[in-house]
């Protein structure tokens, strides 16, 4: 199947498969930058991916992977959350509902700083204590949830950094990772242990 999309006046057909979509761009998103003529502007959307609008550099929006509904709690459900990113870090809780019971579950989501870590534990839902009223599976499959909506989270944050990153601020990043370290050309010849 092919869809015809009018860009810049002019007639362009692009292919469309069945797990591609394409998501039209806001023109105010691209601010300044875009050129005069341009009439629309789209993104290539597949399955799985999600369009991140309104960002201050580039074209103004992005292409992500979506969080994968396979790691859901089978039984539970994610009512609420309270969760901010403290120097980058996630932190907070995420409040999830036993299907059949109306049990609540705390997941805490805390940075552990000594041991250089995510930690999500279960909590007592209104007290700071842990859990009482769960079993260990369901817990484990509620933490395992938790913590792919937070790496989902986090890499979509990294994603885009590193999209409005320019070489500057990417190495003054590395840098302050600890990772300042020489960049090599694909080519170089270290790569293959020639050197």
């Amino acid at each position: 199947m092919e869809d015809i999309v009018s860009q810049n006046g002019e007639r362009a057909v692009m292919k469309k498969n069945s797990d591609v979509s394409l998501a039209r761009i806001p023109l105010s998103n691209l601010r300044d930058q875009a050129p005069p003529d341009l009439i629309a502007l789209y993104a290539e959307v597949r399955e799985g991916q999600a369009l991140i609008p309104g960002l201050k550099m580039g074209v103004g929006a992005l292409t992500v992977e979506r969080w994968n509904p396979a790691c859901a709690a089978a039984g539970w459900t994610l009512y609420g959350a309270d969760l901010t990113l403290d120097m980058g870090h996630p932190f907070g809780s995420m409040f999830y509902r036993n299907d059949e019971d109306g049990r609540v579950l705390r997941v805490g989501v805390k940075w552990h700083p000594p041991v250089q870590r995510l930690e999500f534990p279960a909590l007592h839902p209104s007290k700071p204590e842990l859990t009482s009223d769960c079993t260990a599976e369901e817990v484990a499959a509620v933490v395992l949830d938790a913590r792919s909506r937070i790496g989902t989270l986090v890499a979509v944050n990294a994603q885009i950094g590193s999209f409005v990153a320019t070489e500057e601020s990417e190495n003054a990043i590395l840098d302050a990772s600890g990772l300042g370290l020489e960049r090599l050309a694909e080519d170089d010849p270290r790569f293959a242990g020639d050197a």
